[in-house]
């Protein structure tokens, strides 16, 4: 595999020259203008070049993983995840147990999806991995009938609890891996923060592309890598890989328990209890697949839709595109 050996020999060979420059700055050997500029433009193109080549490596990697991924204990301890946080974790500061969150989740939604709020009246929309139900419960509130599929039972029953005022609404247990057996299309097919878990993301969202009618819309919120230069991004990423192997190989009342600790302990960079779902949620599951987005574009793309737009600024991905007639 040349491309593994490349990144190897590139990754040495800034490591190399970063102790160069820390020492001979440390030495008063580099001139405070030419030389150490030179040097930080050395690893600043390094750098860049190495981010590249790793997210086109990771992208490879995803596809040829794919066929091999239902044999991997990776995805059955993901949805296992899920199925606990959605049992046992029902509080949050973004869930409807947070009086707060239920007045901002129908704004929420009309902002993620830059739909205005008279939209939603009578449209057919599916919840594509609804977990507790969160947005499940502010569609229906804006007056869409609303199909909420999942694979968690825990998280269908919450979902139903929470959206039983609402008649239409209907919960589905599916397998996004899988055929859907849904003979239906949908004017929103609403999909946050759910494709990058399940192993395969481009398989998932091939399995759901087609539930969008003719004219109807796609949304999707997909983590997304770091941007360039913003060193948040990689604080918060490397933040959640750092406590990923902390809690790897604990169980899950463990890990609730180490991740609430450290909450208390001011160990988070975000800090109150009310935020100890958000962080399992990020922490827990072990499979957590970070996309550009010109890859998603390309898929977006490909399945007919057109008309793109990002509709929030930050580094996850929230995109909605428009099915062609």
């Amino acid at each position: 595999m040349n491309v593994f050996r490349k990144i190897r020999d590139y990754i040495r060979q800034f490591r190399q020259m970063f102790r160069i420059v820390r020492r001979e700055h440390m030495q008063g050997k580099l001139s405070p203008d030419k030389d150490m500029e030179d040097r930080l433009l050395d690893l600043n193109e390094t750098v860049k070049y190495l981010e590249y080549q790793c997210s086109r490596l990771s992208s490879i990697v995803r596809y040829l993983a794919a066929p091999l991924i239902h044999e991997l204990p990776t995805i059955q301890q993901t949805r296992q995840s899920f199925d606990f946080q959605w049992n046992k974790i029902p509080e949050g500061r973004f869930m409807l147990s947070n009086k707060e969150f239920r007045k901002e989740a129908p704004a929420y939604v009309c902002e993620f999806t830059g739909l205005p709020e008279g939209w939603f009246k009578d449209k057919k929309v599916i919840d594509v991995g609804c977990g507790q139900g969160r947005y499940s419960w502010a569609l229906c509130k804006l007056g869409a009938e609303v199909m909420s599929v999942d694979q968690s039972e825990h998280g269908l029953a919450r979902t139903a609890e929470a959206c039983k005022d609402y008649p239409t609404h209907q919960t589905l247990k599916v397998d996004l891996l899988k055929p859907l057996p849904i003979n239906e299309t949908f004017d929103l097919v609403w999909c946050f923060g759910v494709l990058h878990h399940t192993g395969d993301t481009y398989k998932a969202f091939k399995n759901i592309a087609p539930l969008v009618k003719p004219g109807g819309y796609l949304f999707l919120m997909l983590y997304g890598e770091p941007r360039k230069g913003i060193a948040n991004d990689y604080a918060a990423v490397n933040e959640y890989e750092e406590w990923r192997r902390k809690t790897t190989n604990m169980r899950f009342d463990d890990k609730l328990a180490a991740i609430t600790k450290g909450m208390e302990d001011g160990a988070f960079a975000v800090f109150g209890r009310e935020h100890i779902h958000g962080y399992f949620d990020a922490i827990s599951p072990a499979i957590n697949d970070l996309y550009t987005e010109e890859e998603i574009d390309g898929w977006l793309l490909d399945e007919g839709f057109m008309d793109i737009k990002r509709t929030v600024d930050t580094r996850n991905h929230h995109l909605i595109a428009q099915r062609t007639k």
